[in-house]
């Protein structure tokens, strides 16, 4: 009976990967929250009081009304994922720049 031998950098590799994949899923999922804190709305109640001070001839300052929330959804999992798609960015980024700089070089 032969015995499979399995390549152990293979399976590192594609562990790494789902690993990877993972966790950059899990980092872009905060862009929803992001957005939303982004486009801060006026609450009810803020609409009610803008409106109130309008109308009785108040000085209005935006900043007053708008409510925000700062929550911070990351941990470990999530900033090493991060470190990691930003390695892997500035390694293709670097690498496509130095094809091209020697396309350049053999080419001109």
């Amino acid at each position: 009976m032969k015995k499979n031998k399995k390549n152990w950098f293979i399976r590192l590799i594609s562990i790494l990967f789902i690993i990877f994949i993972a966790l950059f899923i899990a980092g872009e999922s905060g862009f929803y929250e992001a957005k939303v804190k982004r486009n801060v709305a006026l609450t009810d109640e803020a609409i009610k009081q803008f409106e109130e001070d309008i109308l009785t001839g108040k000085e209005v300052d935006i900043k007053k009304y708008l409510t925000t929330e700062d929550k911070d959804y990351s941990n470990t999992f999530t900033r090493a994922g991060d470190k990691m798609s930003n390695i892997v960015e500035e390694i293709f980024s670097g690498g496509i720049t130095n094809v091209w700089e020697i396309f350049k070089y053999l080419f001109t």
